[in-house]
């Protein structure tokens, strides 16, 4: 039975590789490249790759969009969304399943989904058998808290992804399509260049980053059709107009969403 880790770069998929080896288990570790990741995180998977994983990482990509996001987009005329994920379809599931194609042996995936991040995975069990992929999907660390998951970081002697010490959420796609104002806001003055790189989305698919109702529509500067539509360059405003009132009014804190550097 060969096991396979899926790995991104996060913290949860790190704990995952380090639950593997604390169980001696063995297996072999795959990272989906969309080419949109930050640089950060390239430089992450790297040095887990040699720390954790001898060299033996397995980067899957876009047989199809070689380019990774920004082909894809370019190709669509459009930017991914909630009700059109169609970057992971392409840039993760497609990938992944043609390397399932490839194995001669019986095997079972490993994930590391945790129940507290959404209604959807809270009901999830341990194990699940997916038709998709024709194996076991096995979720070792689905009742752990995020606390859980950074202390078992630390057990080993492995700092998380830096990202996470400046302002992000989430690790992923940088910026992820469906990054809303909220996280936007949160990586403004951390990681300015995150407007450029949205901006380039634009530019390629000649459409908007963000959709409809990100802000109010007084700030949108697009119509169609009697439907305003923001640009990237409108959220930007907005959300700086809006943090230039809060500034008067907060203090100094931990930029970590998780409190890591308290």
């Amino acid at each position: 039975m060969k096991n396979i880790i899926c790995f991104s770069g996060g913290k949860d998929s790190t704990a995952l590789i380090l639950w593997a080896k604390e169980n001696q288990m063995e297996f072999e570790t795959v990272f989906c490249d969309t080419g949109w990741e930050h640089p950060l995180t390239y430089k992450f998977i790297g040095k887990i790759n040699r720390e954790l994983l001898d060299g033996k990482l397995i980067i899957l990509k876009s047989k199809k969009y070689r380019g990774g996001m920004t082909t894809l987009v370019e190709a669509r005329h459009r930017v991914p969304s909630i009700r059109a994920r169609f970057c992971t379809e392409e840039l993760k599931i497609k990938p992944v399943l043609e390397y399932l194609k490839t194995i001669n042996d019986e095997y079972q995936m490993f994930q590391g989904i945790r129940a507290e991040e959404s209604i959807k995975r809270s009901k999830l069990k341990p194990k699940e058998w997916s038709d998709l992929h024709d194996c076991y999907i096995n979720f070792p660390l689905l009742f752990l808290t995020a606390e859980e998951i950074f202390a078992i970081h630390k057990k080993y002697g492995i700092d998380p992804n830096p990202l996470y010490k400046l302002n992000s959420s989430r690790v992923g796609c940088y910026p992820c399509v469906l990054s809303g104002v909220g996280e936007f806001r949160r990586l403004d003055k951390q990681k300015p260049n995150i407007w450029e790189r949205a901006k380039m989305l634009e530019q390629l698919s000649n459409k908007s980053f963000f959709q409809t109702g990100t802000i109010p529509d007084r700030w949108c500067s697009k119509d169609f059709n009697g439907v305003k539509v923001p640009t990237v360059e409108d959220v930007q405003a907005y959300i700086r107009q809006w943090d230039g009132q809060q500034e008067l009014f907060e203090t100094p804190a931990c930029m970590s969403v998780y409190n890591l550097c308290e």
